[in-house]
């Protein structure tokens, strides 16, 4: 008698584990997955990099509103290439990047290349070379020891790399042993400015700072002259985590991103980076 009653609690208690166990599992799975959005502090070239992540978060809301989401979304910031290896590897969901990171890193990280920016009539960027009208300069040869300023985050990037093409084009030294002073700023008023005021022989700026600069200060546009404009360049890409490809997060972001444009929110973010609507990615880019 004794020996079946304690078979009977063994069997009790084998059967208790084991439920408690299943729903242990089922409540996991129904546990809804935080959205992880990542950006690259070198994604940010002409806007203060906390109010597009305020931006970017307000967006994030909205849209977990709008389409009535049960995921909450993170707002994240990467300083550079080892913070984004390190620490976040494995949990990111969208990573947005410089051209040149994703180059770097697009063997050690799970990147699919999703989206870049289409900004007046092209994708990517437009850079012009510029300087002062009255300094009659009509070739990048006679800025030989001037100082020029780049709109950019670091001189690793892809302003630097097309000014560069410009002068091997023109059978020139590379930058730093020709220009005099090299000053890099990511605001585009504290590059063109310089420039307008004659305290630089030479700056380079995107097409879209230009423009919003000139609509602001349309007395710039008589003062100053493009000496060369570049073919479109893709400063960022939108990368979502190949290793999360069907998943319920995967395909929320792979629906919402091309049509940010639609959204008031969206479009605020999008103005941030002087983009008018983002675009699927394709390798001829």
């Amino acid at each position: 008698m004794i020996k079946n009653l304690i078979f009977i609690f063994c069997v009790i208690l084998v059967y208790t584990d084991t439920a408690l166990s299943q729903n242990s599992k089922t409540d996991n799975s129904t546990i809804k997955k935080d959205i992880n959005l990542v950006f690259s502090e070198y994604s940010f070239h002409n806007t203060k990099t906390e109010d597009a992540l305020a931006t970017a978060q307000v967006l994030a809301n909205h849209i977990k509103k709008l389409k009535k989401i049960k995921n909450n979304f993170n707002v994240k910031l990467a300083n550079n290439d080892k913070d984004l290896i390190e620490n976040h590897n494995a949990d990111f969901d969208l990573m947005l990047i410089t051209t040149e990171q994703y180059l770097r890193l697009k063997q050690i990280l799970p990147l699919e290349p999703y989206c870049i920016n289409y900004t007046d009539g092209t994708y990517g960027y437009i850079y012009h070379l510029i300087v002062n009208k009255n300094d009659n300069i009509n070739d990048i040869s006679q800025l030989k020891g001037e100082t020029i300023y780049i709109q950019a985050h670091s001189e690793k990037q892809a302003s630097s790399f097309w000014l560069n093409k410009l002068l091997k084009d023109a059978n020139q030294q590379s930058k730093e042993k020709y220009f005099g002073k090299i000053s890099i700023d990511s605001k585009a008023t504290n590059v063109l400015l310089p420039v307008f005021f004659k305290k630089a022989k030479a700056c380079i700026v995107t097409n879209s700072s230009l423009n919003l600069i000139q609509e602001l200060n349309p007395g710039i546009k008589n003062q100053i002259k493009i000496l060369h404009t570049s073919a479109p360049i893709v400063l960022g890409i939108t990368c979502l985590n190949s290793n999360k490809t069907g998943t319920e997060e995967y395909n929320i972001l792979k629906e919402v991103l091309p049509s940010l444009h639609e959204n008031e929110y969206g479009r605020q973010l999008l103005d941030m980076f002087n983009a008018e609507k983002l675009i699927l990615f394709k390798e001829e880019y």
